[in-house]
């Protein structure tokens, strides 16, 4: 960033037009890899109007094929598309197979994005020829990257692994870096596919490969071999390699590395219900990065403090001397705003979902329902089917108090909608909380007919806090939360 701002400087004083545009676009990539998503697309549109005085079909082609991905990543599908056929014109004007092949990438990038896996693929088999027409490696290495992306979307593990496995093959004992990061690669299908001792193996080869010759690899290495152990649920294991992943960012000073390992340290506490230790390393981790400019992980480091307050505030029985929902309401609100400032729709999504869950849960309705819908409406534009299925299932979970017909439709719909998102874990407990909603004879003529002093199940609990006017919904609290996070 600051390489790219003293350029811009440069260029600004010597009055060099073009200068001045490679600069603008260069700060414009550090916005992009820093997931600054509305900053990247303002500083490349710049770029792009100061081209105009001085017109160069390579250099346009570039702008707008920057201007494409942050569009892509912003979601707005049909500008990102027109900006990634504009600069394959571009490019073709340039004379650069290179380009051409790069905008074509970008569009089987978008295309996944979007879920139109098929039409991702076959993009990306174009890119991915002429990228290998003109030896351009890195090239072949992204093309290759999407396209088993894509089959990993359309669970064609096979595939998948058979594309992974060029992609490693590409960089073997040439690359150390890209090397390991294709082995991340292949670990990570493994684990979809709930192979987690060849994750684990995986791992252990990747931190065997980067040890004495580069701490960063060795601590990302590591860190795949913690969340591989977390995902077979060998915890003792897991926590180890976190530890020692962390130790090796801080050695090598990498800050942004370091924040996203305290997140996921503070998630691990949050998960196995060590709360307390979990807020002070998020804490931590917040005043970090909030100090060295990193606002995504800043943002995510506030959604993780905020949803283990309410989980906590869950447990405790919404005890009102703790200020736990106040404070969840605090950091998902300043979560929200940095999502937006940067642009990051998944982002704004959950922070949503979290204020829905808090004012639900401090029993104000009418205020949770507007936050479950505004989610919703994220969840649309991203086309993510299952985050719309669980945010109108709290819409109709703020409806069950006050009229339980329109919950039960509502219901239904979110239950469609959840198993046309595809996760099967996610389907099963939306069936549960379906059950609930649709239940409410049986609900009522159970509290009328049954003991008081029988045991009630979480689900009784729910329905009875909703005949009292609260909205806490404990039990829906804990799909929502494994289903949105």
């Amino acid at each position: 960033m600051t390489a790219a701002k003293e350029a811009f400087v440069k260029a600004v004083k010597a009055k060099n037009a073009k200068d001045k545009c490679w600069a603008l676009l260069a700060l414009a990539k550090v916005h992009l890899n820093k997931m600054e998503l509305n900053d990247a697309n303002e500083v490349a549109e710049k770029a792009l109007a100061e081209l105009a005085q001085t017109p160069d079909d390579m250099l346009n082609g570039a702008i707008m094929l920057t201007i494409a991905k942050a569009n892509g990543d912003l979601y707005r599908f049909q500008d990102a598309l027109e900006f990634a056929d504009e600069a394959m014109s571009r490019f073709q004007a340039a004379g650069s197979k290179v380009g051409e092949a790069a905008a074509l990438n970008a569009i089987a990038r978008i295309n996944l994005k979007r879920e139109r896996r098929q039409d991702a693929l076959k993009v990306g088999k174009q890119a991915l020829a002429m990228f290998r027409d003109c030896s351009e490696r890195n090239g072949e290495a992204e093309a290759l990257h999407i396209m088993a992306r894509a089959n990993l979307s359309l669970k064609k593990f096979e595939e998948a692994l058979r594309v992974g496995n060029q992609l490693v093959g590409l960089f073997e004992g040439q690359d150390l870096k890209r090397h390991g990061a294709a082995l991340f690669f292949i670990a990570d299908i493994r684990a979809a596919m709930e192979e987690y001792e060849e994750a684990m193996d995986i791992a252990r080869r990747a931190v065997e490969m980067f040890e004495m010759q580069d701490k960063k690899g060795q601590a990302a290495a590591t860190r795949r071999l913690a969340q591989a152990c977390f995902a077979k649920g060998e915890d003792t294991d897991g926590w180890m390699y976190v530890m020692e992943a962390l130790e090796l960012y801080r050695e090598v000073g990498c800050v942004k590395c370091e924040v996203e390992m305290l997140n996921d340290v503070a998630s691990a506490h949050f998960r196995t219900g060590t709360h307390k230790e979990g807020q002070g390393i998020a804490e931590e981790g917040a005043r970090l990065a909030r100090e060295s400019g990193l606002r995504k992980q800043y943002a995510d480091m506030l959604q993780s403090q905020a949803r283990s307050m309410l989980d906590l505030d869950t447990v405790l029985g919404n005890a009102a001397e703790h200020q736990l929902n106040w404070k969840a309401r605090l950091a998902a609100k300043d979560a929200l705003n940095t999502y937006q400032d940067i642009g990051d729709l998944r982002g704004q999504m959950k922070s949503q979902n979290t204020l829905a869950l808090a004012f639900m849960s401090y029993g104000n309705a009418l205020e949770g329902r507007a936050k479950a819908k505004a989610a919703m409406d994220i969840s649309k534009i991203m086309n993510d089917k299952g985050s719309e299925g669980a945010n109108l299932l709290l819409v109709a979970q703020s409806r069950f108090h006050d009229n339980r017909e329109e919950a039960s439709r509502l219901a239904s719909q979110a239950q469609r909608l959840i198993k046309e998102g595809g996760d099967q874990v996610v389907i099963r407990e939306a069936q549960d909380v379906v059950d609930v909603l649709r239940d409410d004879g049986k609900q009522e003529k159970k509290k009328k007919d049954k003991a008081p002093q029988q045991a009630q199940s979480s689900k009784i609990d729910l329905t009875l806090d909703y005949d009292f006017g609260k909205t806490r919904a404990a039990y829906f609290h804990g799909f929502i939360s494994r289903s949105t996070r």
